[in-house]
This record gives structure tokens, C-alpha cells and sequence, in this order.
């Protein structure tokens, strides 16, 4: 037994070594990495990244980790307030360019953010005191140069405009927001052809902006009445994002060149995707009507019109009125409002006219 007592020594030690782990053992242990936390400057590079792709939803998702990683950040906010606005939420592209303002009073990103929320909102006022405001930071900033030729292109000002997005484009030959607010200079002058060759430049320089797509359609739409070239831009605007504000476009080329069955089915799933989105339900129940579906029509003209407001057209408010007097059964009631503020907007709207005439007489009134 004597023999045997160093191995069961050695196994006592064992135990007592594995019980009790000397810090001589355990220091020698290999330790779990750490995994980093990552830096808002990671997130800012993802959100550019998924912008120049195409993916709009995961940009927006990047630039909200920066906003929460470095709330005294301004870039993102301006950045958001960028993309929001081509996506038409203007409040919200509004909400983010005052908060960047706000915490930066002086950052010439977003004083121009500010500028040009302010320019598609009406207020041109404020949007060339934010423009100048930036321009005194860095004159030769070539999107303030061209954000400025925007506004002036609005007060109808050529002149002034031309020369500002003239000096941006000597600047930055490429910059994007140069080359689409030529083409709305272009286009607002009557000159589609060249507001076309300025959105195509855009294009080039920018292939996942949708909303240059859209601009090139209006141009063919309205313009040329080119309806076959305008629903290839828009289908292209729908290969880069398809969101609301695309199936929108399309949608409505569908509806203009005739094809109201394409039309609904389109317009569907820009409503699907945001059932508050007013255009799209507005656009949509036009196309009902033109497919002799009235009380689908009134339905959803009225839940789009409620969310324009004063952005209707007068065409969208009369038809509203006019699909409640077709439907089954008739609700002079509820079409008389919208006939009304039709010829409030234009008293010479004769299917207004027409269509309290049908009231009347289905009421036992003589007509006025």
C-alpha cells in the first residue's frame, strides 16, 4: 500500500487545485472576447451605403442608430430630413430639419435641409434666409447654390435662379441636387426636352434616387403627353424603391394613359403599403370611377381628400361628389358638400354645376 501513497497524494492535490483555482491557473485562462459597441460614424457609413443601394428602409433604420448613439448630432437629422422630403412626408422632413437647426445653428447641412423643407412648403421667406444663412458659411457650397436656384425658380425669378444653379454646376458638374433643380428650372420655362437631357444627367450620377425617375415621367406625362415614356420612368422609380410615393406615380400614369384596370392595381398596393397615404387613395378612387365603380370611388376620395386638403384638384373634389350621385343608392347628401366646394373653387366647374342640377331634380327642386 506504501508503494501507492505519492499517486493518491497527487490526486488529493488535483482536487483541491480544481476546488479552489489559484489565480496562477485561472490568469492563464483565455478570456471571452468583448464584443464593441459600434460607433455612430459605422452607422452613418451603413446608412449611405443602403441609400446607394436602394434600400431606403435600412438607411432610415442607420441614420435613427446614429440619432440615438449621438443626439447632438446634426447630420443625421438633416441627412433624414433629405430623404423624408423626396419620400413627400413633409412634416416629418420639417420635425427633423428644425431639431437640426436647432442643435446646430450654424451647420451649413442643415441650414440647407431647412431651406429646402421650407421651399416645398411655401414659405420662401425663411427658405432664402436659411439658403443665405448657409451660403455666408461656405459660399461655395454647390448644393446651397443650388437650393437657392430651387427658390428662385419659385418666385419666378429665371434670371437670378439660372445664375445660381449655373455657379453650382461649375462647382460640382455631378451634383445631384444641381442637376434635378436644372431640370425643374428647365421644366417650369416649358422647356421638356431639356429638363428630360438634366434629369437623365441626375440619373446617371445618382441611379438609386426614385424620385429623379419620377421628375423624368412628369416631364413626358404633362409635357410631351408622352404616356408610354413617362410609365417607363415610372416603372424604373418603382425598380429603384417600391414605396407609396412610386406605385403612386405609376399608378397615375396608368390612370392617364387610359388603363384604369392597371391603374387600380398598382394604386392598391401603394395602399397597401400606407393606408394614409393621400395621393395614392385619391388617384385611386379617380381610377374606380373611370372603372364605373362608384362606391368604391367615393370611398376612397374621400378618405384622400380629407388628407390633401388644399392640395386637391378640382377635378378630385367634383368627382367625389359626382361618385356618391352615381352609386347605388344615390346620396345627394353627401354629394352636394363636395360639389359645392368645387364651384368654390372655380365657379366655372360645370360637372359641379351638373351635378347639384341632378340633386335638385331628383329632389323634386327646380334647377337654378
Amino acid at each position: 500500500m506504501g508503494r501507492f501513497w505519492p499517486f493518491m497524494l497527487l490526486a488529493v492535490l488535483g482536487i483541491i487545485l480544481y476546488e479552489q483555482q489559484p489565480a496562477w491557473i485561472v490568469g492563464g485562462l483565455p478570456e471571452p472576447t468583448v464584443i464593441p459597441t459600434r460607433s455612430a460614424v459605422s452607422f452613418l457609413a451603413d446608412a449611405d451605403i443602403a441609400y446607394r443601394s436602394g434600400n431606403i428602409d435600412g438607411a432610415i433604420a442607420a441614420y435613427e442608430q446614429v440619432m440615438r448613439l449621438e443626439p447632438e448630432n446634426p447630420k443625421p437629422l438633416a441627412d433624414l430630413s433629405a430623404l423624408y422630403l423626396i419620400l413627400q412626408d413633409f412634416d416629418k422632413s420639417h420635425e427633423l430639419a428644425q431639431r437640426a437647426i436647432k442643435l446646430a445653428p450654424r451647420d451649413v447641412e442643415s441650414l440647407n435641409a431647412a431651406a429646402r423643407i421650407e421651399n416645398w412648403q411655401g414659405n420662401n421667406e425663411a427658405a432664402i434666409r436659411y439658403a443665405f444663412d448657409a451660403q455666408e458659411l461656405d459660399p461655395q457650397n454647390a448644393t446651397t447654390l443650388a437650393i437657392l436656384g430651387e427658390i428662385y425658380t419659385d418666385e419666378g425669378n429665371w434670371f437670378v435662379a439660372g445664375d445660381y444653379l449655373t455657379q453650382a454646376l461649375e462647382i460640382d458638374p455631378k451634383n445631384v441636387m444641381a442637376l434635378r433643380n436644372q431640370a425643374y428650372w428647365f421644366e417650369i420655362q416649358g422647356d421638356y426636352e431639356s429638363a428630360i437631357a438634366s434629369y437623365d444627367a441626375a440619373i446617371a450620377a445618382a441611379p438609386y434616387r426614385f424620385d429623379l425617375y419620377v421628375g423624368k415621367g412628369r416631364q413626358y406625362r404633362v409635357g410631351l403627353l408622352d404616356f408610354e415614356q413617362a410609365n417607363a420612368a415610372y416603372r424604373q422609380a418603382v425598380e429603384a424603391y417600391e414605396a407609396p410615393v412610386t406605385l403612386d406615380a405609376l399608378g397615375d400614369g396608368l390612370y392617364n394613359a387610359g388603363n384604369a384596370l392597371g391603374a387600380v392595381e398598382i394604386l392598391r398596393r401603394a395602399v397597401d403599403l400606407d393606408p394614409t397615404y393621400g395621393p395614392a387613395l385619391v388617384h385611386l378612387g379617380m381610377a374606380y370611377y373611370a372603372r364605373r365603380n362608384y362606391e368604391d370611388a367615393a370611398t376612397y376620395l374621400e378618405k384622400g381628400l380629407a388628407i390633401l386638403g388644399d392640395r386637391a384638384r378640382i377635378e378630385q373634389v367634383y368627382t367625389a361628389g359626382l361618385a356618391h350621385i352615381y352609386k347605388s343608392p344615390s346620396e345627394c347628401d353627401k354629394a352636394e358638400p363636395w360639389l359645392r366646394k368645387a364651384l368654390e373653387m372655380h365657379s366655372g366647374a360645370t360637372p359641379a354645376s351638373e351635378g347639384l342640377r341632378l340633386c335638385n331634380l331628383s329632389a323634386g327642386v327646380a334647377p337654378p
